[in-house]
């Protein structure tokens, strides 16, 4: 029987990145698929947008995906022809520039770091880009009255990159979404992990105010 996961596509082509994320359905087990990033300095770089196809296509024969979240600026044309191979049910664009949408992902996934529900596999390109996340606070209040927020680049031109951050995040709210509430927690034995919410990976201590 195939492992059933979620996962995400988040980054642009042009002079950036892109990160493939995988959640693993029945522990909440991430790790990375992929990363593909802009050399520093190489202004004409572009993403090998046919080396992200075969990860994505690789992933699909492997795993039983659940759901493929994916931030469709860019990836449109690719995001059409896999929904239309693997299914419109389960490749699925998730626009992260809805401001309310995101930041109820992101208090999902910070919820899930603080009571140890979601691992990691310690990666360290992940950690990377957390700690490049910056976060930024809204006018918009929580049901507690705290300020909604989200994550940034420290610039928009910033050389340092968050798009791991952005498709971990949407790979949890994949499973978040796809689970209805029916999921176990059970831990699988023999499988690496490390807590996501240790000290250096948790969004409050390491997302820049």
């Amino acid at each position: 029987m195939l492992d059933a996961i979620t996962w995400a596509l988040g980054g642009a082509q042009f002079r950036d990145s892109t990160g493939l994320v995988a959640t693993h359905v029945e522990t909440g087990y991430q790790w990375v698929l992929g990363l593909w990033e802009c050399p520093l300095g190489q202004d004409d770089w572009q993403i090998p947008a046919e080396e992200v196809d075969d990860a994505v296509r690789a992933a699909f024969k492997r795993y039983d995906v659940w759901r493929m979240y994916a931030d469709p600026p860019y990836w449109q044309l690719w995001i059409a022809q896999w929904a239309g191979e693997f299914g419109e049910d389960k490749v699925i664009e998730w626009w992260t520039n809805r401001r309310r949408q995101m930041t109820y992902a992101l208090e999902g996934f910070d919820t899930a770091i603080k009571d140890r529900t979601l691992l990691h596999s310690g990666d360290k390109e992940l950690e990377r880009h957390i700690g490049n996340s910056h976060r930024h606070d809204l006018p918009q209040l929580d049901d507690e009255g705290k300020h909604l927020w989200l994550i940034r680049k420290e610039r928009s031109d910033s050389p340092y990159k968050i798009d791991l951050a952005m498709s971990t995040i949407l790979s949890w709210e994949a499973r978040t979404n796809g689970c209805w509430g029916a999921c176990t927690l059970s831990i699988s034995s023999g499988r690496k992990r490390t807590w996501l919410c240790r000290a250096t990976l948790s969004l409050e201590s390491t997302c820049r105010s």
